[in-house]
């Protein structure tokens, strides 16, 4: 038994990142500087446990005691979660430094990443060509009605011929650069840079594409296999407006309108670059999370 406590006392000694994620979707990876990612580390010492969740505007670089930098670049805090084995989440915003020197080799990113009361990280998985849509604990778009910015949510879902407010992370770059650990001004707008104007040296194709709607659930494609011509000839939504959202640190703000033949169910909404995971098909034939395409979240139209 005490072996047992030496043993566990030493691992809790040694912090260590355990994941990097984009703090939508999860998905592993860093995402650009300017969006919202998270840490999850082991072995933490010397900190309270607890929920520290930042307040105000600037953001801190230290919260519950942690701190993050990315390429000699602190990251703004938004949240920290701490338990009393020494396991922590880490929400932040990604400092502009972490688009300077991330290349990749050998299918993975370089760069210097520090959290957690020293735990280190050199080598990072790529990430995905694309970021995510926010969703709640049931899979359906955080989004809002721009009538009157209730909710979108099954009891009070979109309607054909409406406009939406959804919000992602990690979709675009936008001019000017965004605010790093402050609330995004009304003032002037945070757009979309179009790609004739950006060039990612850590990346290969372009990021930006059509937004898309699909039925919930559907066939997918499949790869080497073709795509099913259920997704054949999908209709891009109309976009209104892509940048970042207004009194939010790091949030993209997307605005579009439901078709108005729009039929009622529960559809996917997704972003996708036109192609199948082989590279055949028309623009719209893949499904969403697949290929070229950011995860898909629900959306209820009725």
């Amino acid at each position: 038994m005490v072996a047992v406590g030496a043993l566990t006392q030493n691992a809790l000694s040694q912090p260590k990142i355990t994941a990097v994620v984009n703090a939508a979707s999860f998905l592993p990876g860093l995402p650009g500087g300017g969006s919202l990612a998270t840490i999850f580390c082991s072995g933490v010492v010397g900190v309270k446990p607890g929920t520290y969740v930042a307040s105000g505007s600037p953001l801190p670089y230290v919260l519950g005691g942690l701190s993050v930098t990315i390429n000699t670049g602190l990251a703004p805090m938004l949240a920290v979660v701490i338990d009393s084995s020494g396991n922590a989440q880490v929400n932040f915003q990604m400092p502009m430094e972490r688009d300077v020197s991330f290349y990749p080799t050998a299918g993975q990113y370089t760069g210097d990443l520090t959290a957690c009361g020293g735990a280190v990280m050199t080598q990072f998985p790529v990430p995905s060509e694309w970021g995510a849509f926010f969703a709640d604990a049931n899979g359906y778009a955080i989004a809002q009605h721009a009538s009157d910015y209730s909710l979108v949510t099954p009891q009070n879902p979109a309607h054909p011929g409406e406009t939406l407010v959804v919000y992602a992370d990690d979709f675009f770059p936008v001019w000017p650069p965004p605010p790093i650990g402050f609330q995004t001004p009304s003032e002037p707008l945070f757009q979309i840079l179009p790609p004739s104007q950006v060039y990612f040296p850590y990346q290969v194709g372009s990021r930006f594409a059509y937004l898309y709607l699909q039925t919930y659930p559907q066939p997918i494609c499949m790869i080497g296999g073709g795509c099913n011509n259920s997704f054949a000839n999908t209709p891009a939504l109309t976009v209104t407006f892509e940048g970042l959202a207004s009194g939010q640190i790091g949030v993209e703000q997307i605005n579009f309108v439901v078709p108005s033949d729009q039929q009622p169910g529960d559809w996917a909404l997704f972003f996708n670059l036109g192609s199948c995971p082989d590279g055949s098909g028309p623009p719209g034939r893949c499904g969403p999370g697949y290929g070229s395409s950011s995860p898909y979240v629900k959306l209820p139209v009725r």
